[in-house]
C-alpha cells in the first residue's frame, strides 16, 4: 500500500446501486428543497409553509436536470460519499437515518441529496473545479489530498460517456505500475482499481457508466486523461443558470440524447458549433458532464450568434434530442428532436440570443419551453403538437417588447400547437390554456403576451401574417 484515504466501501460507500431514470426503489431526484439548497432562495417563487415554490424557470431547469441524469446519478454518488468520508457533511443530520453510508436504503430523501451533488457539475463552482492531468500528477494530488484529510471526485471518459468514482488508495503493482483503487458506485462493496502508469502517462478501467449495461474498458492516454474535481466546491450554493441577475451573461447550452443503442452505449451523432458563417467562435467553453448519455453542454459569450447542426446519426435507432440554452433570468428549449438515422436538424441563434430558428430535413415535432423571470415573478410558455415540414423553419423568440413569438417562414403547410402557460409569483400560480390547437400559416406568426401578464387580466394568442389576423383566448387550466 503506498497511501490510503481510510475509506471503507462497506461503511463509507453506499450498499445500492447507481441508478438512471425512475424506477420502483427510486422513485424522484430533486425536489424544489434540494434545488434550494443547490441555487439558494433565488430559485424560489416564494417560500411558504411547504417550503420553496420554484419559479417557473427553475422548475423547468429541475426538469431538464432530472432528464439528464437518467444516463446515471455516478457524479452524486462519488461526491457525496467523499463528502461524508472526510467530514465535510455531517452523517448524523444529513442522513436520514443518521447512520453510516453503507447502511443507508434508497429513499426520496436520499436520492434528492445524490441528485443534488449530481447536478453540481454544470455550474460553478463544480464545473471550474475539475482539472485534467498526467497521470504522475494525478497519483500526487491524491496522496497530498487524502494527508490533509480531503479528497477528489476521480472522473474518467471514453467513447460511451464518462463516469465518476470515488479514489481511496493507491497500491503498487510493480513494473512502474499503480492500482488507484476505488469506490465504483456502480459496484457497492467492492473495491475496484484503475491501472495507471505514470512513466507511459497511461491507465485502464474496466466498468459499466449504468449497472443495466454492459461493462466497458476505458483507456487513458495524454489525450484522454483522467480528472479531478475538488470535493470541496460541491458543497456550495452553485451559481444559478437561470436565475435573473444571477453570474455572467453568457448563455449555458445543453444538448443530450434520450435515446441509446439496444446494448446500453451512445448514439454517435455528431454535432457542429459554428458562427452562422461556419467560422469558429471565440470564447466558446466545452463543459464535462458525466454520464452514459450523449450529451453536450458548453458556454456561449453573451452577444455572439452561433449556429448548432447535429446529424450523422448511424444506422439503426433514431436520436431523441433535448436542446436547452439558459440565461440570466431565461429558458429557450426545443424538446423531442427526433432525429432518424441521414437526418439534419440546424439550430441558428441570433446575436442578441432572444431568438432560435429551427429546420430540418425532416418532419420535426418538437415540444417547446420558453421562460423568464424577473425579481418576484416568472412565467413559463409550453408549446406542444407543432409539426414542422422540411422546408419550414420555425423560430421562438423573445421580443424586445416582452412577448413570446412563434412564426413560421419558408414553403410548407400550415402547422397547428396548443399553448400553455404559468405565471408564478409571491401569491400564488396562475395556469391558462388554448384548449385546443391554434392554426399558424406559413409565413404568419404566433404571439403571447406573457412576459405582461399578471395573472388575472386576459391572456390571448395572436395570429398574424399571410392575410391572417386572429385571436385565441385562453381560458384557465386546472
Amino acid at each position: 500500500m503506498i497511501a490510503s484515504s481510510g475509506f471503507d466501501v462497506t461503511r463509507d460507500g453506499f450498499s445500492f446501486e447507481n441508478w438512471g431514470g425512475p424506477s420502483p426503489e427510486h422513485r424522484r431526484g430533486l425536489t424544489p428543497t434540494v434545488m434550494q439548497s443547490l441555487y439558494g432562495d433565488r430559485i424560489c417563487a416564494r417560500i411558504d409553509a411547504g417550503g420553496c415554490v420554484l419559479t417557473a424557470t427553475g422548475e423547468a431547469l429541475q426538469a431538464d436536470l432530472d432528464d439528464a441524469w437518467s444516463g446515471g446519478h455516478c457524479f452524486g454518488f462519488a461526491a457525496l460519499a467523499g463528502l461524508f468520508a472526510t467530514d465535510q457533511l455531517d452523517k448524523a443530520t444529513t442522513l436520514p437515518s443518521g447512520g453510516e453510508v453503507f447502511d443507508e436504503r434508497p429513499s426520496d430523501r436520499l436520492d434528492g441529496l445524490i441528485s443534488r451533488y449530481a447536478s453540481t457539475q454544470i455550474s460553478p463552482p463544480t464545473s471550474d473545479a475539475a482539472t485534467a492531468a498526467p497521470v504522475a500528477d494525478i497519483l500526487g494530488r491524491l496522496e497530498a489530498a487524502w494527508a490533509r484529510g480531503d479528497n477528489y471526485v476521480l472522473t474518467l471518459f471514453g467513447d460511451i460517456g464518462g463516469h465518476a468514482i470515488t479514489p481511496i488508495a493507491l497500491r503498487d503493482l510493480g513494473g512502474g505500475r499503480t492500482g488507484i483503487v476505488v469506490y465504483d458506485n456502480n459496484y457497492p462493496g467492492v473495491e475496484k482499481m484503475v491501472v495507471a502508469d505514470a512513466g507511459a502517462d497511461r491507465w485502464y478501467y474496466t466498468t459499466a457508466l449504468n449497472p443495466a449495461d454492459r461493462s466497458y474498458l476505458f483507456v487513458g492516454s495524454p489525450d484522454n486523461p483522467m480528472r479531478l474535481v475538488e470535493l470541496p466546491q460541491t458543497n456550495a450554493v452553485h451559481e444559478c443558470p437561470i436565475c435573473h441577475d444571477a453570474g455572467d451573461d453568457s448563455v449555458l447550452v445543453m444538448i443530450k440524447d434520450n435515446a441509446e443503442n439496444r446494448d446500453g452505449t451512445i448514439l454517435g451523432w455528431d454535432l457542429d458549433i459554428t458562427a452562422p458563417d461556419g467560422s469558429e467562435i471565440e470564447g466558446v467553453d466545452q463543459l464535462q458532464s458525466v454520464n452514459n448519455q450523449q450529451t453536450h453542454l458548453f458556454r456561449v459569450p453573451a452577444g455572439v450568434a452561433f449556429e448548432m447542426t447535429v446529424g450523422d446519426v448511424p444506422v439503426g435507432r433514431s436520436a431523441d434530442l433535448d436542446i436547452s440554452l439558459y440565461g440570466d433570468g431565461w429558458i429557450n428549449e426545443v424538446d423531442g428532436l427526433v432525429l432518424p438515422p441521414g437526418a439534419t436538424a440546424t439550430v441558428n441563434v441570433d446575436q442578441s440570443q432572444r431568438k432560435l430558428d429551427l429546420q430540418g430535413n425532416f418532419a420535426i415535432t418538437p415540444t417547446l419551453m420558453l421562460a423568464t423571470e424577473q425579481a418576484d415573478w416568472s412565467v413559463a410558455a409550453r408549446g406542444t403538437g407543432l409539426r414542422i415540414l422540411p422546408g419550414t423553419t420555425l423560430s421562438v423568440e423573445r421580443d424586445t417588447d416582452g412577448d413570446f413569438v412563434y412564426a413560421l417562414d419558408g414553403v410548407g403547410l400550415p402547422a397547428a400547437m396548443t399553448f400553455d402557460v404559468r405565471r408564478r409569483d409571491g401569491a400564488g400560480d396562475q395556469n391558462v390554456t388554448t384548449g385546443a390547437p391554434v392554426s399558424i400559416p406559413v409565413h404568419s406568426s404566433a404571439s403571447v403576451a406573457a412576459h405582461e401578464w399578471n395573472g388575472t387580466s386576459p391572456l390571448d394568442v395572436r395570429v398574424v401574417g399571410n392575410g391572417a389576423e386572429r385571436t385565441y383566448p385562453m381560458v384557465p387550466r386546472p
